[in-house]
């Protein structure tokens, strides 16, 4: 005869804690996140905007000043060569980035087989690459007379008697050159990435319409990689503005700040000069730049950033 236990009570026992405190361990969580945002990002930022109302070499010899470094920036014409240098920077790099690592995104994926890791390593490679490397690199190619852009310009019939980064005229476009060519690998794994993710029954329904190749690509794919174009636009603005090693290397804002950019102009006066005020005072302006130009591209192109055509969640 089986036992029965349908009467029989195990004991329990149950923790009951107070609501607080349950709440309390939930905020918790934010601790380590938080620490690490106060101590390296919001103090900086209030460090640097009090420095900016202060003049001086040093914090013993600083005197109060309030906006006056502000009105120093803003009146000197090499701020506004600088504001012009990033705006052509901002605006070749980023749609010709885009553009081109897309268009080999495309290619490889529709139509490579066996060499589609051999091509994406390719592409890939100059965005690994040391800054260094790449700055010695390109400085031999532009450099006159024996460099490889010579050779090319040779056949055309074109002598140059200086390097273009020497040329006030064409410095700016000499390094935009660079950057695209380091860069554009980073576009391309972007849009790799969301050519993988996009719905394979989307594109056999395309495929099944007649779209093809062009029409394919402009009807189709495009609007479905929206996301990925959008996040590289931001992504884009942000390193315009975090632009440094490459054009420090290379021209260190030269000749007669020609190809001057915010980093560069931010180093001379903080360290060169001596002047940590003003060059507090430019890094808040580059900072409220990010700031607007992140929101406005929030507002206007939708805060739904992701790698694929699906919105991300």
């Amino acid at each position: 005869m089986k036992p029965n236990y349908r009467h029989v009570k195990t004991p329990t026992t149950r923790l009951h804690s107070p609501v607080w405190l349950r709440g309390l361990s939930s905020y918790l969580f934010l601790v380590p996140a938080t620490v690490v945002f106060m101590a390296f990002i919001a103090y900086p930022i209030a460090w640097v905007t009090v420095e900016s109302l202060f003049t001086g070499t040093s914090a013993a010899s600083s005197q109060f000043v309030g906006i006056d470094n502000y009105f120093a920036v803003l009146t000197d014409p090499v701020f506004w060569t600088v504001m012009k240098n990033m705006f052509l920077w901002a605006l070749i790099t980023i749609p010709v980035q885009m553009l081109i690592g897309g268009s080999i995104a495309y290619f490889i994926e529709f139509y490579t087989d066996s060499w589609r890791t051999f091509f994406r390593t390719m592409y890939f490679l100059p965005v690994v690459t040391s800054v260094s490397v790449v700055s010695l690199i390109w400085l031999q190619i532009y450099a006159p007379y024996y460099g490889i852009g010579q050779e090319y310009l040779k056949l055309i019939g074109v002598t140059l008697a200086t390097s273009p980064l020497g040329d006030p005229d064409s410095a700016i476009y000499a390094l935009i050159v660079v950057n695209i060519w380091q860069w554009t690998g980073f576009s391309m794994l972007m849009y790799i990435a969301g050519l993988t993710n996009l719905p394979k029954e989307i594109l056999e329904a395309a495929r099944v319409d007649g779209a093809r190749g062009y029409r394919l690509a402009v009807s189709v794919i495009i609007p479905m990689l929206s996301n990925v174009t959008k996040s590289l636009l931001l992504l884009g603005i942000i390193g315009t503005l975090q632009t440094f090693p490459i054009v420090f290397l290379m021209t260190n804002g030269g000749p007669n700040h020609a190809s001057e950019i915010f980093g560069t102009y931010i180093f001379k006066q903080s360290f060169v000069l001596g002047d940590l005020g003003t060059g507090a005072a430019l890094s808040v302006i580059v900072l409220l730049i990010a700031f607007v130009l992140s929101v406005v591209q929030i507002l206007f192109l939708g805060s739904q950033l992701g790698s694929g055509g699906r919105k991300s969640a």
